[in-house]
């Protein structure tokens, strides 16, 4: 997957109104919640392979940490 279209699926699994790019801090979203900590974890364990905890969602803070913490040698 590119991170381009991580980027663009994780939107749409969020609903989110406002756009993404990764700078964006989960945490300053309006809709940044339990349930969206969780659909990021199923998002991501589907797609990936990669289980996180949380401890994960705690440290995670922009899509970028995102992206890191789940392997940039798995994006293409």
């Amino acid at each position: 997957m590119k991170t381009e279209e991580f980027i663009v699926q994780l939107h749409e699994e969020l609903e989110l109104e406002v756009p993404l790019n990764e700078d964006t801090n989960l945490k300053d979203l309006e809709e940044w919640d339990s349930m969206a900590a969780m659909i990021v974890i199923g998002f991501v364990s589907n797609n990936f392979n990669v289980i996180l905890n949380a401890n994960d969602i705690q440290n995670i803070t922009t899509i970028s940490s995102l992206i890191d913490r789940v392997g940039r040698d798995k994006f293409n």
